[in-house]
């Protein structure tokens, strides 16, 4: 049996779809090109890869929990029972049987109320589930608190101590530190012991505001052979420059966000995972969306200190999917000011302080520290990159420990 939807933004309808009953596309007609979520890219694919990133990603025990509640098969026949809605855009889908508006369903005025309807032909929807689109590994879950939304991640069991939410604190703390205002601030909440059992943010988005990501702006980018990450990144910056935001502005952005991503080593700023804000009624773009999402960093899956070589020749599911050349993308190396970064010191005494054991925190001090070394390189005008540690270096290096090292020079 075959279902009908309208899928819209808002209140503007994009296209009518035909699912089947597990939830797959069956046929799809676009009638308003404008509104498709990914851009730069053909719109019967762009609304196809919209839905197929839509779902809560298999492998959640979250996802199992739902899909029991909610009497569903798939997460994709989850999304149709809960219309698809998000806490981060105003994109969703309606049975094109039923009648309604935005404004009768959209989780920030509805909330938890539970709505229940049918179509013509008896098929239940929408009781709606405020996280059966949050995507990413870690076990998550959104909550409404004195009429605002928060997201919660939970501990991966698999990582000592709860390192991963233990780093989105960590990651607030450099960008506050760095005076840098475009940024998600996270809080960690402890159990009796001290231990870390989740980490806790604020949307960044409500009705009026959504999130578009990289991946959206750019079209939806793949990478395989033909993949350049420069070109990428222009892509991105002539798509905001087109929609109203400066290109000094975003291109700084831009390099913040590398250099202390490269700072902090973290593996996870993939193209789903930074982007813009929009106003949902104009779709003018408003800046780029605060940084989020830093957990996969500070060496959180390592279990020895790394060496500077080791270091950059990790492969990341970043911008580029390796740590030795990000760097070649930053144009104004003078954004970040090394001097106001934690000390190798400091973020010894951070994790200990936040619940990581002693000998973690030494392995993640002593790995940091590394990696200020690196940076310091970078910003004093030496060539940053695995075949340099392999191949010229011994154990002398431009910088050792923060300082220029006197054994490198008579070298």
């Amino acid at each position: 049996m075959s279902y009908y939807f309208k899928f819209k933004h808002k209140n503007e309808n994009i296209a009518l779809l035909q699912f089947n009953e597990d939830g797959e596309i069956e046929n799809l007609k676009v009638t308003n090109s404008r509104l498709v979520p990914i851009m730069n890219t053909d719109p019967d694919k762009g609304v196809a890869e919209w839905w197929r990133d839509r779902a809560i990603p298999e492998g959640r025990k979250r996802l199992k929990t739902l899909l029991k509640e909610m009497e569903c098969e798939t997460r994709e026949g989850l999304l149709l029972k809960n219309l698809a809605l998000s806490l981060t855009d105003a994109y969703w889908i309606c049975p094109a049987s039923i009648d309604f508006d935005w404004e009768d369903v959209n989780l920030f005025k509805n909330e938890y109320k539970k709505q229940v309807f049918h179509d013509p032909v008896g098929k239940m929807y929408y009781a709606p589930v405020a996280d059966s689109t949050v995507g990413g590994s870690l076990e998550k879950e959104a909550v409404l608190k004195d009429g605002a939304w928060y997201l919660e991640k939970f501990s991966n069991p698999k990582y000592p101590d709860a390192q991963q939410n233990v780093n989105e604190l960590f990651a607030s703390l450099v960008h506050k530190q760095q005076n840098w205002k475009e940024y998600t601030d996270y809080a960690v909440e402890k159990d009796d012991f001290g231990v870390c059992r989740k980490s806790i943010c604020k949307y960044f988005t409500d009705e009026q505001t959504e999130l578009l990501t990289a991946h959206e702006l750019t079209g939806g980018m793949k990478y395989d052979g033909r993949f350049d990450a420069k070109e990428e990144l222009d892509k991105l910056i002539s798509t905001c420059v087109n929609n109203g935001l400066s290109e000094n502005y975003i291109r700084r952005f831009l390099d913040y966000q590398i250099m202390t991503d490269f700072i902090i080593s973290n593996t996870d700023r993939h193209w789903s995972n930074f982007g813009v804000l929009r106003d949902a009624d104009s779709l003018s773009f408003i800046s780029m969306a605060p940084i989020f999402d830093s957990g996969n960093s500070m060496f959180f899956d390592s279990t020895t200190s790394l060496n500077r070589a080791t270091l950059l020749n990790i492969e990341t599911n970043n911008i580029i999917r390796n740590d030795a050349d990000i760097l070649n993308l930053v144009t104004d190396k003078s954004i970040i000011d090394i001097d106001l970064l934690p000390t190798p010191k400091e973020v010894f005494d951070f994790y200990t302080e936040n619940g990581i054991s002693e000998e973690r925190s030494k392995l993640i001090k002593d790995t940091y520290s590394k990696k200020l070394d690196l940076f310091l390189e970078f910003q004093h005008g030496f060539q940053i990159s695995y075949s340099k540690e392999m191949f010229e270096y011994t154990d002398v290096f431009p910088f050792m420990n923060q300082k220029p090292s006197d054994a490198f020079l008579k070298k």
